[in-house]
């Protein structure tokens, strides 16, 4: 489903004394529930702001912001992959949160790449209140490196981040090879030059180690 309009900008993070009415629940209870644990908290200075999101699953209301399923793959050789992710993310959506808003993003590049074209969309919607859950089928679909940065931000804008599977699967660890083969080529590359005979010499030998000839090629 996409997005037409942009809701006006509500407060992500809510004072004790806010939440405590829109609760109805006193503030010195909230104050209590906050330290028992039943109510998730983010300090701001020396006080206690409480997400908008942990209204909504207290009250069992929702903003009808989206959820976002979102699947990546490194290379267009692994279509297959991303077409199991789509599937995977698309019927727990339907068993999971039926009836709820729902928009599909994928992109096909590396995970240490942050200008992924559906990743930045994924992160202009955040920024914009539109997204309530984001839904990946494993932690480095989002990216390899970086996840507690990108947690911290869905935190403070009230967003639940819900991750499927343990993150083992095979395709993704083939994946770690291409990552550390680019992160190789990119400073390589600015050491003896992107097209230098000492750069192509240097992928060539990692190459032969990280795919020995009696190994599959994944490259």
């Amino acid at each position: 489903m996409e997005v037409i309009h942009v809701k006006a900008e509500e407060p992500k993070l809510l004072r004790v004394s806010k939440a405590a009415h829109e609760l109805g629940l006193h503030p010195v209870t909230v104050r209590k529930w906050i330290k028992a644990g039943k109510i998730q908290a983010i300090r701001v200075g020396n006080e206690a702001r409480i997400p908008r999101s942990e209204i909504e699953r207290l009250t069992g209301k929702t903003d009808g912001r989206l959820i976002v399923l979102y699947g990546r793959v490194s290379r267009q050789r692994q279509q297959a992959d991303l077409d199991r992710q789509l599937a995977r993310l698309l019927a727990w959506a339907e068993t999971q949160r039926v009836g709820k808003p729902t928009l599909v993003l994928s992109d096909i590049g590396s995970g240490l790449t942050p200008t992924r074209r559906q990743f930045q969309r994924l992160l202009t919607l955040v920024r914009a209140d539109q997204v309530g859950e984001i839904v990946v089928t494993a932690p480095d679909r989002l990216t390899r490196f970086g996840l507690e940065y990108l947690e911290a931000l869905f935190n403070r804008c009230g967003v639940t981040l819900t991750v499927l599977e343990a993150g083992d699967d095979q395709a993704a660890e083939h994946e770690v090879t291409d990552d550390l083969l680019a992160v190789l080529a990119s400073f390589s590359g600015r050491l003896y030059g992107m097209r230098s005979h000492q750069q192509q010499e240097l992928l060539k030998c990692a190459h032969a180690v990280i795919y020995p000839p009696n190994q599959p090629n994944n490259v």
